[in-house]
């Protein structure tokens, strides 16, 4: 162990410190830069969001919010897709519609608007 921390500290001092590198790892090195994205549009982001603790909470729970948004807004697209006519939004209820139901509509209506009123007496307002 002494050893070797002795001959990697000499190893420093003439300029070994790096083995020669194959064209490989000289790609590899120029291509790790910022992923695509372009070096200003990151500084002024870290400037925005990166600097501090609160910033970058905020751009976390935004990130957050807009992803789950998405998401459901997908996977709710991909529901009604699938199910369309399924649904309750999406079946053709005129299909459905029978003439008994709709007397039986009227009819009720008819029966709320005759009687007494919400004060209890017949619909006249006279104090008589």
């Amino acid at each position: 162990m002494l050893f070797a921390s002795t001959a990697l500290r000499n190893a420093s001092r003439i300029g070994l410190r790096r083995c020669p590198t194959t064209p490989l790892q000289q790609l590899r090195h120029k291509s790790s830069g910022s992923g695509g994205i372009p070096t200003p549009l990151l500084i002024q982001w870290y400037n925005i969001f990166g600097k501090t603790t609160i910033g970058y909470a905020t751009w976390m729970v935004a990130g957050i919010i807009v992803a789950e948004g998405m998401t459901g807004w997908f996977g709710d697209a991909v529901w009604n897709s699938v199910n369309k006519g399924r649904t309750f939004e999406t079946v053709d209820w005129t299909k459905f519609a029978s003439g008994d139901e709709e007397e039986e509509e009227e009819e009720s209506e008819e029966e709320e608007g005759d009687g007494e009123d919400a004060d209890g007496d017949d619909g006249d307002d006279d104090d008589e």
